[in-house]
Formats: structure tokens, sequence, C-alpha cells
């Protein structure tokens, strides 16, 4: 099938700059605004916008109703200082497209348009570009928002790499805690230490966390990010509610700590609720205060059963040549989470033709090869659905 058409588009898509910073202006706009102008030429769909704060957007291209939906983020990481090659050109090397998005992941939006082009006769699904992926799920959590009562039978991402089939993902909490114990002398044996009290509850909050192991996704993981403990007689707070000061004489009893915990679930049940109920609990136990400064991510795992994906399977060997799934024990954390949590955990999976080791790095690419295997995949994909 003819290849120009989805490496042309690719190669515009690289060259329009869609990273966000926290200069006014600086963001997905004008991506957005090539896709839908294109979108609006060249295929049936029809085209909504989606309104974001900050003067942002998604784009909802639809035909029919939403029986399966397909998922493309239009944000990349900033291009990288020490790049082989101007990442903003979309430069053709020996048959492969260089370029910021390359891999992560204008080159699986570019396969979704000129599937969609193609699949003339598609029906019953929606094009979802979406905001923000790569910074803080502003555009997912909108369209969570607005459209998390839909009941699709499915969802496809388009984030994917390596041809290969990705089907779950570990969650992701991160919270900040402080604690609050009793000063008193060492020597005296008086006081209540938060520190201390903060390590031992920690300590069996790992413990914990190891019985949420899934048999595909591996263990939970654990991470203590940050600590800062000392004495509240000097303590100053940091505008961000964070401890900014505190008293540090070695013969005084902390009677403060604070702390940051990373933590990436491997199984759907386990959320923030349910960490936050475990510490509760242990600072109650050991006579301390407990205070959750911060839920900055409450996120949970993501996980479809291979035998729910043999269809696909069996499409990516006619497309693609090979049928392989992606090991989920190897990805972070990926927002279509969401949209699956909140549209009662219908199948879900993801796939595409980057080069995965290069995504966010300076030799970002994707085999021309490859790319036309991606777009072909979703272009079979597509002309199944009615």
């Amino acid at each position: 099938m003819d290849k120009d058409e989805v490496v042309g588009l690719l190669v515009e898509l690289i060259r329009i700059p869609s990273f966000v910073t926290d200069e006014p202006g600086v963001d997905e706009n004008n991506l957005v605004d090539f896709i839908e102008d294109w979108l609006e030429k060249n295929t049936k769909l029809k085209v909504e916008r989606q309104g974001l704060p900050g003067g942002r957007f998604n784009l909802i291209a639809k035909q029919g109703e939403p029986e399966t939906v397909f998922l493309g983020h239009t944000d990349t990481v900033q291009p990288s200082k020490d790049a082989p090659v101007n990442q903003l050109t979309g430069e053709i090397i020996k048959d492969e497209i260089w370029g910021r998005g390359a891999t992560d992941m204008k080159s699986g939006v570019a396969a979704l348009m000129s599937a969609a082009n193609l699949a003339r006769n598609a029906n019953n699904y929606w094009i979802i570009f979406y905001a923000d992926e790569e910074y803080d799920f502003l555009g997912m959590k909108s369209l969570v928002g607005e459209f998390g009562k839909l009941k699709p039978k499915r969802i496809i991402s388009a984030d994917g790499s390596d041809l290969a089939v990705g089907h779950g993902c570990r969650g992701l909490i991160e919270l900040t805690c402080r604690i609050k114990g009793e000063t008193g002398h060492p020597a005296k044996g008086t006081g209540k230490n938060a520190i201390w009290g903060a390590m031992a509850a920690l300590s069996n909050l790992k413990k914990y966390l190891a019985r949420f192991r899934h048999p595909i996704m591996g263990g939970t993981s654990f991470n203590l990010a940050y600590i800062h403990g000392g004495t509240e007689l000097t303590m100053s707070m940091g505008s961000n509610n964070r401890l900014k000061e505190v008293g540090k004489a070695g013969n005084v009893v902390p009677d403060i700590c604070e702390f940051t915990i990373d933590i990436r679930p491997a199984k759907p049940d386990l959320n923030a609720d349910e960490v936050v109920k475990f510490l509760e609990k242990e600072f109650k136990d050991l006579g301390l205060g407990f205070e959750l400064a911060e839920r900055k991510h409450d996120l949970g795992a993501w996980y479809t059963d291979r035998e729910e994906l043999q269809s696909f399977s069996r499409i990516a060997k006619e497309t693609v040549g090979k049928s392989n799934f992606a090991d989920p024990r190897s990805t972070g954390y990926l927002d279509l989470q969401m949209l699956w949590e909140a549209t009662e955990r219908p199948t879900a999976f993801m796939f595409g033709g980057g080069i995965g080791s290069t995504a966010h790095k300076p030799d970002e690419r994707i085999k021309i090869s490859d790319l036309v295997k991606t777009r072909d995949f979703f272009l079979k994909v597509m002309e199944g659905l009615d």
C-alpha cells in the first residue's frame, strides 16, 4: 500500500512543535489546528474540540457510535539539546524518520490519520487526539470528566512501540505525608521520635505492598523519594506547603517529619485510599499524629488479558509479519488507564511502530517500513468496524 501519505504526514507533524513549557502559547495548539484541518479535508469524520484550561484543546473525531475509541496524544517532550539532527525538521536518514515525536507519539497520530482516510466504510469509532500526556494528564482528565460515562467495547491507543501489542501498565500513587511526634531529651528517653516512627511505619508499608503482586505485571514497587524531619521549635513552611526549615539540634528528639512516597501498583485494586488507611493505623498505633499533605497522584494499574486480544494479535501477524506482546513490567504509567477505569474496564491495548528505546532521546526515530506497518495495522482494525 502507498507509503507517501503517512510518511509525509509524520514529517509535517514533526515540523510543528508541540512541546509544552510555562511560557504562554508554547503548547500543542498549532498541531491540533493542523490535525483538525487535515481530517476535515481528507476523512468523513466529524471533528469537534473540547476546551481545556489555559486555552488548550482535545480533538474528538467521530464516526457513528464510540464502540471503538482510538487514542493519540498531541504533545511531546522538549527537543534534546545534544541531538545529532534538528529534531523539528523530520529528517529522513537511511529509510528512517528522525525527530521529536517520531516514536512518542506523532508516528501513532500519523498512522491513525492515514488509516482513517483509507478506511472509508468504517463506522462506530472515535479517534481522540488529546493534550498534555507528557506533563500532567490535563487532556485525559478532561476526557474522563466529560466522556467517562461512555461504554466502548474497546480502547486502542497508538502510543505503543516496537510493533508489539501492549496490554497493561502499573499504576502511579504519589503521596506526601506529615508526621507529628513529641519533642523530648534523648538522654532521658522522653518524647516520641517522628523520624523513627516514619521509618518504622514505612518499613511495614513496604511489607504490606508486597502482597499486591500480579502474575504478569510482577510486583508493586515502592520508593521513599524524600524525607525531612527535625523539631518544630524553628520550623518554617514553604509556599508549596512543604517543610522548609526545622530544628536540627542533636540533643532534641524530633517531633516533626515529612516524606514523599512513590508507589507503582501492579494490581488495579490497590489505590491511594488503601495506602492512607494503612498509614493512619500504623501511626495511630505508634501514638503519632498523621496528616496527608498532598495526594499528587492516585492512578491505578491497567491490565487486559491476552485472551481478549487474540483477534488483534492475528491482525498484527497479518500486517506486521509477527505478533508480539509487550512486557507490561517494562513500561511506566500510561494514562489510557484513566479512561479504561472510568468506562468500566473494556478490552484495551496499545500498538505502535517507533523504536521504543529512542523515545524522548536525541536519536528518536522510526523506520519508514514500521510506520507503514503501523498504519496498515490500524487500517485493518478500522476496516473490521461496522
